[in-house]
Formats: structure tokens, sequence, C-alpha cells
């Protein structure tokens, strides 16, 4: 009779069953279930923070702006890609520009687009700082997303006379 050792003898399978991965693919759905709603409900309040964020910081700039150089600086939107303002309460893009001693061509500040999905509508075509870093009247900006996740799905920015900026939190249905 011949003699068998250990390292004659073939190794054994390694690896997991069906019953194990099918587990596993059923953990890793449930998860992705429940984690994926939150996702999108993260990167959507994200974007509607980034863009009061920006519209803040543009209002601010054009204030300190106007009062450095002892000129009107203007806030105005703009279509993507282009220094012009538009004309129009509708904004894809925030612009602060001032006016070089009058030379009817418009220097430009600061240029920011607003990320994809957030529409951003104004009381007004434009806001103008005067020199004393006031505007004409309460202004009002509105950051939106046509989604109902977040509930709370606009960013009012109101500027003050003075100057002053403040944010606030809206629930607009699902709509802009």
């Amino acid at each position: 009779m011949p003699s068998t050792s250990d390292s004659t003898l073939a190794p054994l399978a390694r690896g997991f069953t069906l019953v194990e991965l099918m587990v596993t693919v059923a953990v890793v759905g449930i998860l992705a279930t429940v984690a994926v709603p939150s996702m999108v409900g993260f990167v959507n309040t994200s974007r509607l923070a980034g863009a009061s964020e920006e519209l803040t910081a543009s209002l601010q700039l054009a204030k300190s702006e106007a009062v450095r150089r002892n000129r009107t600086v203007t806030v105005c939107g703009g279509q993507n890609g282009s220094d012009d303002c538009t004309g129009g309460t509708s904004w894809s893009q925030v612009i602060v520009r001032h006016d070089e001693g009058g030379a009817g061509d418009p220097a430009v500040i600061r240029r920011f687009e607003f990320p994809g999905g957030v529409d951003v509508q104004s009381s007004v075509d434009e806001i103008a700082f005067r020199p004393s870093g006031t505007v004409g009247g309460q202004q009002t900006l509105t950051a939106c997303m046509p989604t109902t996740n977040p509930a709370l799905n606009a960013r009012v920015v109101t500027l003050m006379v003075g100057g002053g900026v403040a944010t606030a939190k809206q629930n607009g249905g699902g709509a802009c």
C-alpha cells in the first residue's frame, strides 16, 4: 500500500459560497437604497449653499470695492461664458464690475457661473453700490433648485439699503 503524505494531497478549494455572495449583495443593495436619496439631498443642499454663499460674497465684494475705489460698482446677472450683463432678472452667473473713469466699458472684477440645476432670480436686473457702500433700496436674490430633496430648496439672499446681507432658507415646494 503506497503511503500518502500531506504534500501530495490536492489543496482544498477555498472561497465564498453562493449563499454568502447572495447575502453580501443583498446587504449592499439595502444600504444603497437607503444611502442614495440622502446623498442626492446632500449634493443639492451643497449646490444651493454654494450659490447663496457666492451671491453673498459677490455683494460684499462689490460694496467694499465701491468704497475702496470711490466709484459705483454694479452686480448683475449674465449668461454663462460672457462678461456682459443680460439686463434680466434670471441669472446663470453673477458679474461684479465697475466703470473705469466713465470710459463706458466696464471692467469685470469677478464673474462666477452657478452650478448646474441652480436657478437664480433677482428682484432687479442690476444692483449698483454707491461709493458710500449703500444701495438705492432693499433687493432680493433667490437661488433655488426645482426639487423636493431637500425640502428647503431655496436660499433667499436679502441686500439691505446699508449694504448688509442676510440669507434665509425657504421651502419652495419643489418649484422655483
